[in-house]
């Protein structure tokens, strides 16, 4: 048989072999959980947490903390503060009716932030805004910056 022939026969076989979707499916979800470590195999919560970002910002007279919370109302969120140590958490659950039954959907969110300095507690504010969260802290006036003047002697 010549290798014209050969490639002929070859491709003729691989067009009758027969493809058995649930093993297709299986091994895409194999894939897809090596892929993606623990989120398939139920720590999706911290794998997507962890992935939110959040930015401290350090400005003259306060810090501003800036996390990204996509998909809360404010009532659903709680900040508390611990000296220099700033806690953010949020939770949401909603059900929904539809033609294929009730589904439920959960959402949560934890932060923790260690500030550089402590700052003015009963002077903190927090404001909620398309998704994204932020936190303004006052620097107590003890770590504000101060300038000093330096003299010729």
């Amino acid at each position: 048989m010549s290798a014209k022939e050969n490639r002929k026969e070859k491709k003729a076989n691989e067009a009758l072999v027969e493809v058995d979707p649930m093993t297709e499916l299986s091994q895409i979800r194999s894939n897809f959980d090596r892929m993606l470590g623990g989120m398939l195999r139920g720590h999706w919560e911290e794998a997507w947490n962890a992935g939110w970002g959040c930015d401290v910002m350090d400005e003259d007279d306060e810090f501003c903390v800036r996390a990204e919370a996509p998909g809360f109302e404010p009532d659903e969120i709680d900040i508390q503060i611990n000296g220099n140590r700033l806690v953010m958490q949020a939770e949401h659950e909603s059900e929904s009716d539809d033609a294929n039954g009730k589904s439920t959907h959960h959402g949560k969110l934890y932060r923790a932030v260690t500030l550089p300095a402590d700052v003015d507690e009963d002077k903190i504010q927090a404001t909620y805004k398309n998704g994204i969260l932020e936190v303004h802290l006052p620097k107590n006036d003890a770590v504000k910056p101060k300038r000093i003047s330096v003299v010729a002697s």
